[in-house]
């Protein structure tokens, strides 16, 4: 004879009705639409980040063109002072006030150098330089 094994009473749900044990408490939201609000959550920061480090490039920038201006000013200043010290009239009064006696060389005193390195290289010798004749019209 066969011994009869006790059966757990389980009773068969339908279909159509939910499992309470297995349904979660609380609100429920699909992972695609919680993925989208991270998303759009980061696309927000990454744009704040964005228009922060624009903006502070753009005041870098407007300092940096102040400053550049700035020099440039400073510059046409020096240019304009080193011009008038080296000028013909400011030049004959320092030597004056030097008590020096000097000239402007004669064109035959002038020598031009037609290659700076080859005339290094060669220890300054004088065949790689030529003394323009002053009639030739050559500068």
């Amino acid at each position: 004879m066969k011994k009869k094994t006790r059966s757990r009473s389980t009773t068969r749900r339908s279909p159509g009705k939910k499992n309470k044990k297995l349904q979660a408490e609380g609100f429920r939201m699909p992972a695609t639409i919680s993925l989208l609000v991270v998303l759009l959550f980061s696309v927000g920061l990454f744009y704040l980040w964005f228009c922060s480090h624009t903006e502070a490039l753009a005041r870098q920038i407007s300092v940096e063109e102040d400053q550049l201006a700035e020099l440039r000013r400073t510059v046409a200043g020096e240019e304009v002072r080193w011009n008038g010290l080296v000028g013909p009239r400011n030049l004959r009064a320092a030597l004056k006030a030097h008590r020096l006696d000097m000239n402007w060389p004669q064109p035959e005193q002038v020598v031009h150098i037609r290659d700076m390195a080859l005339w290094e290289s060669n220890a300054g010798e004088l065949n790689v330089v030529t003394r323009v004749d002053h009639h030739s019209g050559a500068y």
